[in-house]
């Protein structure tokens, strides 16, 4: 009969679950994030039935609570390893989901979803490859910041300019947008080499 043994780098780099159980990440943050993920069906819900102010007001909410479970964590240490991966996950199915669905009503957001797609995956894949060498992901930096905060700026000023807002404003932000989370995406992975 073989076995398998595993040699000391793969046990080092081997994920502990254990940390991820509810017991040991019971934290204000953690909740948080878990009432933005909440938000979205709401979000997508009333951007499809054309209430187009409220869901600009829980698209508000829910950049709050992204900015509130970030200072409570860092400034009240109830930083978790299920808040590591439960706060990135709520900001990027918040952009994502309600991106796809706002460019079928404004085409002029299609770039964003092309570039917030690519963007995100890679981020993934840098992520990825960051746990398999060892080393922790890489946390938000300022960079990131100022372009999920250009995000919900843009989408809530489009949101309440509804139909209104002339197309080459709409043009104009999604532009800005996609340059910023460019930006944002070259500073990571110029980061991920220097760590790499």
């Amino acid at each position: 009969m073989t076995s398998y043994s595993t040699s000391p780098r793969e046990q080092e780099n081997k994920i502990d679950l254990q940390q991820f159980r509810p017991s040991q990440n019971r934290s204000i943050p953690n909740l948080l994030s878990i009432i933005r993920l909440l938000l979205i069906p709401l979000m997508v819900y009333l951007f499809l039935k054309n209430r187009y102010t409220w869901a600009a007001v829980v698209l508000i909410l829910s950049f709050a609570t992204d900015v509130a479970d970030g200072y409570i964590a860092r400034h009240f240490n109830q930083i978790t390893p299920l808040g590591k991966i439960l706060d990135p996950l709520a900001d990027k199915l918040t952009q994502l989901i309600f991106t796809v669905a706002l460019c079928f009503t404004y085409r002029q957001t299609i770039p964003l979803v092309v570039i917030l797609g690519i963007k995100e995956l890679v981020m993934l894949l840098l992520g990825v490859l960051l746990l398999q060498g060892g080393a922790e992901p890489i946390s938000a930096r300022w960079w990131g910041k100022l372009a999920t905060g250009s995000f919900y700026t843009a989408v809530v000023i489009i949101l309440l300019g509804g139909d209104h807002l002339p197309d080459r404003t709409i043009w104009l932000l999604s532009a800005v947008v996609c340059v910023l989370m460019l930006y944002s995406l070259i500073r990571y992975i110029l980061l991920f080499q220097k760590r790499a």
